[in-house]
């Protein structure tokens, strides 16, 4: 990622943090590239007759329903029905126009796009049947849940834009919790099957990162707001920094989670090394920090019309410019907190563990990844009853003077995973993989990897992060392999990025001895106003002051419907299946009447 400041200064994060002398290591990239009321499983539509009594006189007809029993939810819209824009472009703007920087629109929608790129309809049988969901689930990835008032952090100001700071990162929890919200307002109509977090769940392996991003999914109290317990902002002002009740994932979506190099590294970058990064239960910053990224905005905190230097949006008088000079930041010491300590692979493996308020029992981790200290995991049956099978990978590197960043895939690793495959071939399963790092991270093993999943017919999707990019990349079936070899790799944007978009998949079945995989992508629900909607506002200001848009990726990258094929061991074990209900169908109804 490189970012080019007003001045024509361009630095990356790594070359600030060589440059700046704080790290003696260079290090690659790593998250940007060139980031209700009713609970019906199946959605099937239920009548509850109210009944009426033969015997009773001047009894009114039964019309089937009951007026004491309240109406279904209603379906929230995804980016099918309508989309996310910027009053202005998602890129660099001009300084002239920025009273409109932040600033967002609804679009027209988009629709589902056919995608053939493994040549799986050429194989179709000519079977007629009524398409059978599968497997209904949620990805999320580079949530980076972030303590942005930690020692441990990097310079609050231009020269570190590109990522090593965020305006939008006191926010970040409620990012998060946001999306856990936006996901039970679906579940209120159809839970999920399960819930994919492919890595980076926090920013800088602090415990207490950690700690909000299970207290958003446990429904647990989230006080964003470590050292100094202060309140800057009048009562009544939203301030990103109080305390506020967690979502509380639905109690039937099953979650699944993987590590990433932020939730293993300083920074995503560093072994926990005090002549790289300053201790984060310490007073001393690693360079230079800022009091607060939104009060210090102000001149008179009890006037939220008054802001320094005129920095005010003029169309949102709450929210201000945080400066790019540097005279607006200084060195001084912070208050310490013993919660912002490191945590390191086990320690994060036996938190997520230890998180027993839904299901699955480990969310993937199990007694042997404790007692082989071992990160990677394989589970059996994520949808009760159904062929599925997940498998969890590690793919982030715990080293400590070498590009950690990167991905890399050790051979025990690739091993144990063509062993998993054969064995959940023979046991008749469709399989998904999950990794943090896409495979043309793997290095030198990333051939190997990638011929291993051609060379199991049951692999149909690998589902990765890292970049914060929209990028699907089918991979079909090399020469002289069926097409039911091929598979599709696809990376989804960071939440805490731009467009700040989570990816709903449903694995459908055809029963022509072909399937279809529904890329959805959508929104988190922000009310105009609240405390969580400063954070797009932020994030968008972020793309528009010159990082741009790296994140949404091609139209074909989103909302795609993507054929594939089944080995043929499979597909009368697929037709044999009850009908469950394609929820896709919905959001593409919805999107007709745009």
């Amino acid at each position: 990622m490189t970012v080019k400041d007003r001045t024509g200064f361009l630095l990356t994060r790594r070359e600030f943090v060589v440059s700046s002398g704080v790290a003696v290591i260079a290090a690659s990239c790593d998250d940007s590239s060139g980031s209700n009321n009713a609970n019906n499983t199946n959605n099937v539509n239920n009548n509850n007759d109210a009944g009426t009594d033969a015997d009773i006189i001047d009894a009114q007809p039964d019309t089937g329903e009951d007026e004491n029993i309240a109406p279904p939810p209603e379906r929230p819209t995804t980016t099918v029905k309508e989309t996310i824009r910027g009053v202005l472009l998602e890129t660099a703007q001009l300084e002239d126009l920025r009273p409109a920087f932040g600033l967002t629109k609804t679009e027209a929608g988009e629709s589902h796009i056919d995608r053939d790129d493994l040549d799986a309809i050429s194989v179709s049988n000519g079977a007629s049947a009524e398409p059978s969901s599968l497997a209904y689930f949620v990805h999320m990835t580079d949530i980076h849940v972030t303590d942005e008032e930690s020692p441990a952090r990097m310079i609050h100001s231009w020269i570190a834009e590109g990522s090593a700071w965020r305006p939008q990162e006191a926010w970040s929890s409620h990012v998060f919790n946001g999306a856990i919200a936006t996901v039970n307002e679906f579940a209120a109509v159809r839970p999920m099957d399960f819930l994919i977090f492919s890595g980076d769940l926090t920013d800088n392996k602090h415990y207490i990162e950690l700690r909000w991003f299970l207290d958003a999914i446990e429904g647990n109290t989230i006080n964003p707001d470590t050292g100094d317990d202060d309140d800057p902002r009048a009562p009544g002002l939203p301030d990103p920094h109080d305390p506020y009740p967690g979502a509380g994932l639905h109690p039937d979506v099953k979650w699944f989670a993987i590590q990433g190099n932020h939730d293993l590294l300083a920074l995503g970058n560093f072994d926990t090394l005090d002549f790289a990064v300053a201790d984060p239960e310490g007073t001393t910053p690693t360079f230079a920090m800022s009091d607060a990224a939104i009060p210090t905005c102000f001149a008179d905190n009890l006037d939220p019309g008054a802001c320094v230097d005129g920095s005010c949006y003029s169309e949102t008088p709450d929210r201000c410019f945080i400066p790019a000079s540097d005279s607006y930041y200084q060195v001084h010491s912070t208050v310490a907190d013993p919660n912002r300590h490191w945590i390191d692979r086990m320690a994060w493996i036996n938190m997520v563990i230890d998180s027993n308020t839904h299901g699955p029992s480990g969310h993937g981790f199990n007694n042997d990844n404790l007692v082989e200290e071992r990160s990677y995991w394989r589970h059996d049956e994520p949808v009760p009853g159904l062929p599925i099978a997940l498998l969890g990978l590690d793919s982030s590197s715990a080293g400590g003077v070498t590009a950690s960043a990167a991905g890399t895939f050790s051979q025990e690793q690739l091993d144990w995973l063509i062993e998993q495959l054969d064995d959940l071939a023979s046991l008749n399963k469709l399989i998904v993989v999950t990794s943090h790092h896409c495979s043309r991270d793997f290095g030198t093993n990333t051939n190997a990897f990638r011929a291993a999943l051609h060379a199991c017919p049951n692999v149909v999707l690998h589902v990765t992060g890292h970049h914060h990019d929209n990028e699907i990349m089918p991979w079909p079936a090399p020469g002289g392999m069926d097409p039911w070899h091929g598979y599709y790799e696809i990376q989804n944007c960071g939440l805490l990025d731009w467009p700040q978009q989570m990816r709903f998949y449903e694995l459908v079945n055809l029963g022509d001895g072909t399937g279809i995989i529904y890329s959805t992508m959508v929104n988190i629900h922000m009310e105009p106003g609240t405390t969580l909607e400063a954070a797009r506002f932020y994030t968008l200001i972020h793309v528009q002051e010159g990082i741009g848009d790296m994140g949404s990726g091609e139209e074909t990258d989103r909302n795609v419907a993507m054929h594939i094929a089944f080995p043929p061991s499979m597909i009368p074990v697929l037709n044999a299946l009850p009908h469950r209900e394609v929820e896709t169908d919905h959001f593409i109804k919805q999107g007709e009447s745009k």
